[in-house]
Parts: C-alpha cells; structure tokens; sequence
C-alpha cells in the first residue's frame, strides 16, 4: 500500500495546464508546482469569432438558385407545395457560430498535441458556458479524460495579476 503523503506528493507534482478562453481568444497556462503562480505558454486570437457577420460573409449569399428555369420561384407539386429556392436566402449556419466551433477545435489541436507530447497531465477548462460547451465537445476522448475541472466563467478578458488571482481561488478551492 502507498502510503498517503507519497499519493498527496504525488498529486501536487502533476503537471496541469489551465486554458482560459472565450470564443475570439485564449490564453494557455502551466501551473507551477508549490503554489508557485502560473507561466502563461501561449496566447490565440481568433478575430473572426470578432467580426461582424456582414464581413464575414464577403461573397454574401445572396440569392440561391430556386431550382426552375426561368427563374420562377413558384412551388414544387403545387399550392402547399415547397419552395426550392427564394432570393435573398439567410446562410444556413450563423457564420459567427462556425467561427466559434472553428476556434474550439484549434483550441483541441493544442490541446490534444499537448497531451501527446505529455506537456501536461491534467486540464483545467475555463470558458464561458456555451463556449465551454465548444471546447468540450471538440476535444478528443483523450484529452477529455485529462480534464480535471471546468469553470464556466469569462474570465478571459481579466488582465495578468487579476487572472492570476482568480486562478488562485479557482485552484484553491
């Protein structure tokens, strides 16, 4: 049997990464052993997820082909019947959500090489809850079994001694 301070040691020198994020940036950290803080690894910027939707579409849908010659737009199998196409036709996905979904898995490619490289061997997940719920689902079984925590807070746009502090009390307690 191992003795119950070898298991305690043990576990304060696990080597756990922190990845704070909201949908347009990131900041990864390693959290240092005893209590010594944290070192930021790396910071993302996905701007895209910024961006107003009109600019992310700059070749702007516009009009979808309504399947007819002639450019009628009547219905298929008559009244009642569905349109095959109609002018001015909405994407069929928010492109500010596929930027999102976009940023999620190029956080989970960290993430994933991270683990891989065996940089780290706990997570701390720590995002606002729908991105949380991104990242989640976009990082592998793997990884997602290294996640020791996640916080659904924005914590992202605190600045280094403020997020310091914060992770401190995340950490702590």
């Amino acid at each position: 049997m191992i003795p119950p301070w070898r298991l305690m040691a043990k576990k304060a020198a696990r080597k756990t990464w922190i990845l704070v994020s909201d949908a347009s940036r990131a900041q990864l950290y390693r959290e240092e052993p005893a209590g010594k803080g944290f070192t930021l690894l790396e910071s993302y910027n996905h701007d895209e997820s910024r961006a107003r939707v009109r600019d992310l579409m700059a070749d702007a849908h516009g009009r979808k082909p309504n399947g007819t010659s002639g450019g009628n737009s009547s219905p298929v199998g008559g009244p009642g019947g569905q349109y095959l196409g109609r002018p001015g036709a909405a994407p069929d996905t928010d492109p500010k959500e596929v930027e999102k979904q976009k940023f999620a898995q190029e956080l989970a490619e960290v993430l994933e090489k991270g683990l891989n490289e065996h940089a780290y061997e706990t997570l701390v997940l720590v995002a606002p809850p729908h991105f949380l719920g991104l990242l989640r689902g976009a990082v592998s079984k793997q990884v997602s079994n290294h996640i020791e925590t996640s916080v659904d807070k924005d914590l992202s746009w605190l600045d280094g001694p403020r997020l310091t502090e914060r992770l401190r009390e995340l950490r702590a307690g």
